[in-house]
């Protein structure tokens, strides 16, 4: 099977989301051929982005304007990455068209109404429930990454597929310093400075009184200052922080989608401790493996039961055993489709 796959995200630089993701697609098509990986080339003029405006109604799709010179040999599949793909890659040649949504950005919107935040966005957002439709109906199947974003759409009449995300690699570590918390993450992405700004607010302080320890990795996370609290910034390699911090947090409940950062803590072998909105998108496979915590008398149980080194062991083994490597859930889709 020779493979396409059209994406603005290319596989070089810091393990975030949406790079993961792309990884996740790109392993499991090379499982089954020769894959190759066409980034379109930017397209700037202000006549053009209008003309895309007026063309899709839509900031978003006008924001996103590239050079429609796609490769001229035929493949068995093309596979566009995220929306913003969605007109590029149909010109493609391919008896199979698959379109990874990723997330919902029509769920995102949403929820930015909902938690009356992110105005700005929801601007540049607007109309794109409208697009995610009339794109998705153009493939031969949409993936998505969370059972909340494929419920989502199929509510609005586009029965997705989900695509799970998955871990890069999977190591057990040995157990780290359990009273030493560690959360990862990109504060460019609005819900992952709202939730870490809540937890700090209403959850810290409890337990940062307990002696507790948060480290706090990611770019932006070196302007983060509070007590007890280790702010890194942008790290290459995370593992040395996996290695000393023995329990992971994601206090994040307004995105969409999977939290990769959940699923690699597990795959390195930590306990992972999240709310109840982020816990509610992990897939039903991972959900019985974190722990939900609301108010900081929930999350200092849960810290404190984790000090026993056999409770500990058991949802660290756990938490590993359920997560999967990069590329595994692509391939089993493919091989479902008939080429």
């Amino acid at each position: 099977m020779k493979t396409l796959i059209v994406s603005a995200v290319d596989l070089h630089g810091s393990p975030q989301g949406e790079r993961l993701r792309l990884e996740n697609i790109v392993r499991g098509a090379e499982a089954l051929g020769p894959t190759e990986l066409w980034q379109p080339r930017v397209v700037g003029q202000p006549f053009t982005r209008l003309a895309r405006l007026v063309k899709f109604k839509s900031l978003y799709m006008a924001r996103h304007v590239y050079s429609e010179d796609c490769p001229q040999r035929p493949y068995d599949l093309v596979i566009a990455f995220q929306l913003r793909m969605a007109p590029y890659a149909l010109k493609c040649r391919a008896p199979i068209h698959i379109l990874d949504l990723t997330d919902s950005l029509g769920l995102f919107r949403t929820r930015l109404k909902t938690f009356h935040t992110g105005i700005l966005r929801q601007i540049m957002l607007w109309g794109v429930d409208e697009l995610e439709i009339f794109w998705s109906g153009q493939y031969s199947e949409a993936w998505v990454s969370g059972w909340q974003d494929q419920q989502w759409l199929s509510h609005h009449g586009l029965s997705a597929v989900l695509v799970p995300n998955a871990v890069r690699e999977k190591i057990l570590l040995a157990p780290g310093n359990a009273r030493e918390l560690l959360f990862v993450a990109n504060m460019a992405y609005l819900p992952n400075r709202l939730g870490l700004q809540h937890f700090l607010a209403h959850i810290w302080p409890t337990l940062v009184d307990e002696g507790y320890i948060l480290h706090v990795a990611g770019p932006g996370t070196e302007r983060i200052h509070a007590r007890g609290v280790m702010a890194h910034g942008f790290v290459n390699d995370l593992r040395a922080l996996y290695i000393q911090a023995g329990i992971c947090i994601s206090p994040v409940e307004l995105g969409t989608g999977t939290q990769n950062k959940i699923l690699e803590a597990l795959g390195y072998g930590r306990p992972v401790i999240t709310g109840p909105l982020a816990w509610k998108a992990l897939p039903s496979t991972v959900q019985p493996v974190v722990t939900v915590a609301t108010t900081s008398r929930e999350w200092l149980q849960q810290l404190t039961l984790l000090q026993d080194p056999t409770t500990y062991g058991l949802r660290a083994n756990r938490g590993f055993e359920a997560v999967e490597l990069n590329g595994f859930p692509v391939t089993r889709r493919l091989q479902q489709l008939r080429f």
